[in-house]
């Protein structure tokens, strides 16, 4: 699956709100209810290498969230809202598996409570995470970051002649969300909007990552997005994530490990529109992990690569799209994935 929907500018609307519709309570705090239907049919093996999954199966990513609003004070105004998981999630499309939080928010920015993505994931899966590149640079090698996670805080700041920043504390928590293990983390990140241009940096760290005791992870990213004349934009990023004790598999599903284990990996998206059109090609790889140890292990044990490319439509509000993407790990042929499927955002 992937966990951003396809066109920029359709999910920022989405994503924001700016699309739900208002509905009718018996209450004066102003409700929205807003959503994605998403279904497409994928094939993660056409070539039929190794032993994974091969076939076509249909990926529902439909999800809806309510979102309710009201000005408690002037200048502050509180937002409730919950939001379900993807259909097809591990959740099973429940209420409240995305973004649910309450927030405080006016001119002097927005602060939440709840469950949010962290800072650092934000900008990981979008833009540098899409078209389906989010199996090397988003959960791939070694994943030293959270990506949204309960029993946080998180502040994202007004904007300040185009530069805005993100900061965000919190606990790891077992999969009923309750925060029973002793992991904690703090991250941000930074962007700088020039003209037609956005620089990004993120940062995350903590302790006891994912509830294993002296785990301690940090990670961080640099990035750009660029529009460029004619219907053209660019954009790329570089993130480099450690851990202190791993365990995982390698390219032939054989377990790996290692202490201190590093890893960089990069991202580069290349876009073009032409009216209704849309074309994305995109690049990601993983770089050699340092640390990695023991019979099974090797520099290379946890490399992968991912080139996709996209064509799109949009046509009153639907989005019928297909997607080619060759997924290469370790030294094992690659494997094409194909997907073509149907969005509307409301």
């Amino acid at each position: 699956m992937f966990k951003k929907t396809l066109v920029g500018a359709a999910i920022a609307l989405v994503s924001t709100g700016v699309m739900a519709k208002e509905v009718g309570v018996n209450s004066d705090f102003n409700v929205d209810v807003y959503g994605v239907a998403a279904m497409s049919a994928v094939n993660y093996n056409t070539t039929g290498n190794g032993a994974g999954t091969s076939g076509y199966v249909l990926e529902n990513e439909s999800r809806i969230g309510f979102r309710a609003h009201k000005e408690m004070f002037e200048n502050v105004l509180v937002t409730m809202q919950i939001e379900s998981g993807y259909v097809d999630s591990g959740q099973g499309g429940a209420l409240g598996a995305r973004d649910t939080y309450l927030g405080l928010s006016g001119d002097w920015g927005n602060f939440r409570a709840g469950r949010v993505l962290t800072p650092m994931y934000e900008i990981i899966d979008w833009p540098f995470s899409n078209p389906g590149l989010g199996s090397v640079f988003d959960w791939g090698g070694v994943n030293g970051h959270y990506d949204r996670q309960s029993n946080q805080v998180r502040y994202d700041s007004p904007n300040f002649g185009g530069l805005t920043f993100a900061l965000s504390a919190g606990r790891d928590g077992n999969p009923s969300g309750t925060a029973t293990r002793d992991s904690r983390f703090f991250g941000g990140n930074v962007k700088y909007t020039i003209n037609t241009v956005t620089l990004m940096g993120a940062v995350e760290g903590g302790s006891d990552f994912r509830g294993i005791d002296g785990n301690d992870n940090l990670s961080y990213l640099v990035g750009a997005e660029v529009g460029l004349p004619g219907g053209f934009s660019l954009s790329g990023a570089y993130k480099q994530e450690s851990v202190d004790k791993f365990s995982g598999k390698d390219a032939h599903g054989n377990d790996v490990s290692g202490e201190n284990v590093d890893q960089g990996s990069f991202s580069v998206i290349g876009q073009y529109w032409n009216g209704p059109m849309g074309i994305k090609l995109g690049y990601a790889a993983n770089l050699d992990a340092e640390g990695i140890n023991g019979a099974n292990g090797g520099e290379e044990a946890l490399d992968s690569s991912t080139i996709s490319g996209q064509l799109m439509f949009v046509h009153n509000g639907f989005v019928p799209y297909l997607r080619v993407a060759g997924r290469t790990v370790g030294d094992k042929d690659t494997d094409i994935v194909t997907r073509v499927g149907l969005e509307y955002g409301f």
